[in-house]
């Protein structure tokens, strides 16, 4: 492999990278963001959508579910629209991008 392909890869790989991380901190902020206007905590929130405490808080940080029943549940105590959050998790999990 020549230098030229293997700069051009390693560049397009960061900028995936650096999209997908936009779109999980995005993720991130819209999901502790919508909390706060619903007034609850962190853990009246994990405990509504049935997860550990530190799922919710991983979310809140930037790890993006990829089950469709959590992302259900997450949009449920958001009271989103699950299609829409879903949306949005897709793109935080995306590591396609280019």
């Amino acid at each position: 492999m020549s230098m030229s392909r293997f700069s051009t890869y390693n560049v397009r790989t960061a900028a995936q990278e650096a999209n997908r991380q936009w779109w999980a901190s995005s993720l991130a902020r819209y999901t502790a963001g919508r909390r706060q206007e619903l007034g609850l905590t962190i853990a009246q929130a994990a405990e509504l959508a049935g997860l550990e405490l530190s799922e919710w808080a991983g979310i809140e940080e930037g790890w993006v579910p990829d089950e469709i029943s959590t992302l259900r549940a997450i949009a449920g105590v958001l009271e989103v629209r699950w299609t829409d959050y879903n949306t949005l998790a897709f793109l935080a999990g995306c590591h396609l991008w280019g």
